[in-house]
């Protein structure tokens, strides 16, 4: 029986990946991104800024005759600086999309949702808030996390967040240019910010192949019941274990590993 799928923020090299994935699934595929008309003709695109509440309105109308067996969001940006120079509307700039866009996600799409259908949020491991300098993209995950985690007590809904660990895209080179009038204004850190740089552009080809986290993502959108939380990667199942571990050994290990990695010539 075909089923209905929409992903939102489809332009991300994950969410393009997964959509190659799914349509070997037998489902109906909707997509939405802020650069409407890159997909095949197969899918069904349109224009969606999460930011935008206006676009949320049209699109609610659109898909008032619409409903839904899975709701994905990939939609994220990841704002860097240390929490001493952080500035208040970059921080906002953050939650807007990352926290903001998911809670309009379920104000205006989750009710489409079928009886059984389930809504997914790709997290990241930074939802461990172990990462210094990215505290922003830590908070915004983490909180994104127990917003979606809330609704699905609230209302009976299933939810599902994926939390992968670095994943080679192009979204590390899109941070370092988001984040690059950030780090020029920033008078201190100077290793710690050339190495930040120096560390996305390593992750943006060596880290995580995308395929097997979308072949991962499609798997378990497939599943008819999946557990509410996946960490994908090495370095994710890593983050997870810190929640066990006392804050003050964890931020030991992580200043440790920071000044070891920043120094190394």
């Amino acid at each position: 029986m075909e089923k209905n799928i929409l992903l939102i923020g489809a332009n991300s090299e994950l969410a393009q990946n997964t959509i190659k994935e799914l349509k070997n699934k037998n489902y109906t595929i909707y997509s939405t991104s802020r650069n409407a008309g890159i997909m095949e003709k197969s899918v069904h695109e349109f224009h969606l800024d999460v930011t935008c509440e206006e676009d949320f309105i049209h699109l609610k109308e659109r898909f008032k005759n619409l409903t839904f067996d899975t709701i994905i969001n990939f939609t994220g940006i990841a704002i860097s600086a240390p929490v001493s120079e952080l500035n208040e509307n970059e921080l906002k700039k953050q939650f807007d999309v990352n926290l903001y866009g998911l809670l309009k996600i379920i104000k205006y799409f989750a009710p489409n949702l079928s009886p059984k259908g389930k809504l997914v949020n790709v997290s990241s491991m930074a939802s461990y808030g172990i990462f210094p300098f990215l505290s922003p993209y830590c908070m915004s995950k983490a909180s994104a996390d127990i917003l979606l985690n809330a609704y699905a007590t609230e209302n009976n809904v299933k939810v599902v967040s994926i939390r992968p660990g670095a994943v080679a895209t192009k979204f590390w080179e899109t941070s370092i240019e988001l984040n690059k009038n950030t780090f020029e204004n920033i008078q201190s850190f100077e290793k710690e910010k050339k190495f930040l740089v120096e560390n996305a552009n390593k992750n943006s080809l060596h880290a995580t192949n995308p395929i097997y986290v979308s072949k991962k993502i499609a798997q378990i959108v497939d599943l008819k019941n999946p557990k509410a939380v996946y960490n994908i990667g090495l370095d994710a199942k890593f983050a997870k274990l810190t929640r066990f571990l006392p804050q003050d050994f964890v931020n030991s290990i992580v200043k440790l590993a920071l000044k070891t990695r920043v120094n190394k010539k």
